[in-house]
């Protein structure tokens, strides 16, 4: 129900995005808002978003008629989302909008005011499925079939204009916007048919809710095709109105339908924008065809009558070109000369002086652009392959200075990369046409590795048969995509992890607590003393391994003191070397200084290294181990060595360690991976060992590297924060008895009992309670009665009824001094570090024994000696 809940949340975030994007995108043209195309798309959105919600909290609803209501109030969005999309459909083929069109609403608006009388008119009942609920419709009312029929024909003839009207027109951009919405809507409406309607009428009755898996294609193919092929994109609005401006001759940029997006004609009261070319130009019948007839001879003028004003046409001299976003035909651009006006000589000079003086102002625009642009830019002749000119930014990409760059071949810079992305370009140019963008990996002249985003188009330069190569340096955008990606895995794997430790250590909390009763009660020599002690030892280790769980789920929020890493580092070796082949050797420097780290954890990332270098060398081998200190000060030259960081240290001091083994080394294109879940270089293996190692190093605001050759072995590089304060000495522990009166508040009841006899058999006398409400209660009553508590032991969460901080907010109104310690399952929780800031006095984490239990209680200061 989880997965369901959040693919539907998801879904309406994502819908949601598309129409705020859409409207916000356009926010200074109220030109594009006003397009019907704009707003029948972000109505869709809106309705997907709140459809997408509403089903949300219905297939997650506790009780059939809360999920009833859900339906019954949100059904309206998915009567009206089949036709709306189906007028969507109509526009985004290059139909214009037709009022009528919204006739199509019709059915959707009389089934939704018909199940508002008579709410049983579609929905019979709900009945409860794996992951939620489901609608078991009214199949003897007309209403429900009327229901049906309206989501099948408009889902079809949907289809049926995707397919007609949008694969097989000239227009390349619409094209590709058209096929991605068909191959995405294909799966989602057969899909929701399918599952929704036919598999039902076959008996199928207990499918899961499967609206929110299928309604993920659409929502992913809307997306691609909004932030992917917008339909016309100009690089300056302000450059074109000052262009307009300036020029004499009558200009249009007009959509590929024809209607007029800009120009620089007068009309009093109104503008022309909105209007069709045929109010202007009565000859360019129909609009389509009459500008894709003209534009097809680039640059040629022709004469047609041309209205200038809205009460005068006259003869023009016209030509259409073309508008391009990118590789795709976004739309036209019309001029218009007024052959009336060529009477008078100075006029038209004017207009050229001004035509030239605009050209020459965006030469000096695109020269000043080219320098400054952050994105690497270069020049290069298609015959020669020389650089003709290049900018400080692919300079600095490419750490070659300009002088070196500019006159020099393209394939005598030192430069590696794959030959066949270079054949694809050169090929591309070659046809005078521009490449598309590709990411490639280039390795400069010093050996370091960069990944970019290339892309070429031809051009004239200085009367010479040139390319512009954009670069872009995605190098760092990469590595962060792969930490989230990775960061995303564990989160998702941790999830579940976390729910289990949780439960496990309130189970291991009955029986640890019940074993140290049993082995307080036993003398040293009794015969089962030592069967008691060992199955103490094992529950232990299972509590380390209920920490080490948590530690995976969400990170495992450490708990760090000053530790001394080379007693940790001979700890670990001694635990994982020990009985194998390898020769392991430990080298310190001087003045290593204490890291502050949760040993636990940290031992564990020694752990899984130190075996994995023991595992890769069965038949022997050596493993050296170096303990140094580092300052960094700058990444770059973190960045230029030749290793891997999958996680990079900030700047400043660092205790680390170095564990390089003579294996066979790693594969260099697993070496990016090997920190993911589930990726291992061994047969048989696990796939964990390293992406814990990494997310024990993250939480610790350390770092990690590894360098590898496959033959030569495998360094690992571990950076620790280093300790600003000295160790603190160890307690020795041991039980402690007292009196007093300590008051339990837990929902579990195992748990309640076996602390309530651990209390006392210390000699306290414990009251036990099961939330929050019934602990304020004896709490007030005790205080009424004059025998106060000596302190408050509370679980951090409670099922039903107020939890730990709620219960220890209200009873510090009443007692401000109590003591009062907070004790939960969960403990990479923050307020178990951070319990000050919630207002407790200290922590006893689960499981905990008895000796635990009286070392928590032996700092009370108020006892109760009654």
């Amino acid at each position: 129900m989880r997965l369901i809940f959040f693919l539907n949340v998801m879904s309406c975030f994502l819908y949601l995005f598309l129409g705020v994007f859409a409207y916000i995108f356009r926010r200074n043209d109220r030109l594009f808002r006003r397009t019907p195309l704009n707003i029948i798309f972000i109505s869709l959105s809106i309705l997907f978003a709140l459809g997408t919600m509403a089903n949300a909290f219905f297939v997650s609803a506790p009780q059939a008629e809360e999920a009833r209501l859900w339906f019954l109030s949100f059904s309206f969005i998915w009567y009206a989302s089949p036709p709306l999309f189906f007028i969507f459909c109509l526009l985004i083929t290059g139909l214009p909008f037709k009022p009528w069109f919204l006739l199509s609403l019709g059915p959707a608006l009389l089934v939704t005011v018909v199940q508002i009388v008579y709410p049983q008119a579609v929905l019979q009942d709900v009945v409860p499925v794996s992951f939620g609920w489901h609608a078991a419709y009214n199949e003897s009312s007309p209403w429900h079939w009327i229901n049906v029929a309206n989501y099948t024909l408009f889902g079809l003839a949907a289809l049926l204009v995707l397919l007609v009207r949008g694969l097989f027109q000239q227009d390349e951009l619409r094209r590709k916007k058209v096929s991605i919405i068909l191959y995405s809507f294909i799966p989602t409406f057969f899909g929701t048919y399918i599952t929704g309607f036919l598999l039902r009428y076959a008996g199928f009755e207990t499918l899961p809710p499967m609206l929110p898996i299928f309604l993920s294609f659409l929502v992913a193919g809307l997306a691609w095709a909004q932030f992917r092929y917008d339909l016309l994109s100009f690089s300056s609005r302000e450059v074109s109105e000052r262009i307009l401006q300036t020029v004499y001759d009558a200009v249009l940029l007009c959509n590929l339908d024809g209607s007029i997006i800009d120009c620089n004609l007068s009309r009093s009261g109104d503008t022309w924008q909105g209007s069709n070319i045929t109010q202007v130009i009565p000859h360019a019948e129909p609009p389509q065809a009459w500008l894709q007839t003209h534009a097809q001879a680039e640059g040629h003028i022709f004469e047609d009558f041309f209205y200038f004003t809205p009460s005068r046409a006259s003869p023009a001299a016209m030509t259409v070109r073309r508008l391009y976003a990118g590789q795709s035909l976004s739309g036209y651009i019309i001029t218009a000369h007024d052959l009336s006006a060529e009477k008078n000589l100075t006029l038209e000079v004017d207009r050229r002086l001004a035509l030239t003086a605009t050209l020459r102002s965006i030469e000096a625009n695109f020269a000043r652009a080219f320098h400054s642009s952050p994105a690497g830019m270069l020049v290069i002749e298609l015959g020669t392959k020389i650089l003709l000119d290049v900018n400080k930014a692919a300079s600095s990409i490419l750490q070659i200075t300009p002088s070196e760059l500019v006159g020099a071949k393209i394939t005598e810079l030192g430069l590696a990369m794959d030959e066949g992305v270079l054949t694809f370009f050169h090929n591309a140019l070659i046809a005078n046409r521009a490449a598309t963008t590709q990411q490639i990996l280039i390795t400069r002249k010093n050996g370091t590795k960069l990944n970019c985003l290339v892309s070429a188009s031809p051009f004239t330069y200085m009367d010479k048969q040139a390319a512009l190569v954009i670069l872009l340096d995605i190098t760092e955008i990469e590595q962060l995509r792969t930490e989230l990606e990775r960061s995303q895995k564990l989160e998702s794997i941790g999830i579940l992890a976390g729910g289990i430790a949780h439960d496990f250590n309130n189970i291991m909390t009955a029986i640890l607590g019940n074993i140290s009763l049993v082995k307080l009660s036993l003398s040293e020599t009794d015969e089962i003393y030592d069967a008691i002690n060992r199955a103490e030892t094992a529950c232990f280790r299972a509590r380390d391994l209920s920490r080490q769980l948590l530690t995976f789920a969400k990170g495992g929020e450490p708990s760090p003191v000053p530790t001394d890493v080379a007693k940790l580092v001979r700890e670990a070796l001694r635990l994982s070397a020990a009985g194998s082949s390898v020769a392991a050797s430990v080298t310190i420097e001087d003045d290593i200084p204490y890291a502050y780290i949760d040993s636990g954890q940290i031992v564990q990332c020694f752990n899984n290294i130190i075996l994995n270098a023991i595992q890769a060398m069965p038949r022997g081998g050596t493993l050296s181990i170096r303990l140094r200190k580092e300052l960094i000060t700058d990444l770059k030259d973190l960045k230029n060595q030749d290793k891997y960081f999958p996680l990079l240290p900030a700047p400043g001091s660092y205790v680390v360690v170095e564990l390089k083994d003579s294996g066979p080394g790693i594969p260099s294109s697993l070496l990016d991976k090997i920190f993911d879940p589930y990726v291992s270089t061994k047969h048989g293996g696990s796939g964990l060992g390293l992406a814990i190692t990494y997310s024990i190093l993250k939480r610790h605001g350390g770092a990690i590297a590894v360098q590898s050759q496959e033959g030569l072995g495998a360094t690992f590089t571990i950076y620790l924060p280093p300790a600003e304060e000295s160790p603190q000495q160890e307690i020795f522990s041991r039980v402690q008895f007292a009196k007093g009166k300590i008051l339990v508040m837990d929902d579990e009841y195992a748990v309640r009992m076996v602390v309530d006899r651990m209390l006392r058999r210390l000699g306290y006398d414990p009251t036990v309670t099961a939330n929050g409400e019934s602990a304020i209660e004896e709490f007030k009553k005790a205080r009424n009665e004059q025998r106060a508590f000596s302190a408050v032991i509370l679980d951090l969460t409670v099922v039903s009824g107020l939890g730990g901080i709620e219960t220890a907010q209200r009873i510090r109104e009443i007692d401000p001094t109590i003591p009062i310690f907070v004790s939960s399952g969960y403990a990479d929780a923050p307020v178990m570090s951070e319990y000050k800031s919630y207002g407790f006095t200290g922590v006893i984490p689960k499981p905990f024994g008895i000796e635990e239990l009286s070392q928590k209680l032996a700092s009370i200061s108020r006892s109760d000696s009654t």
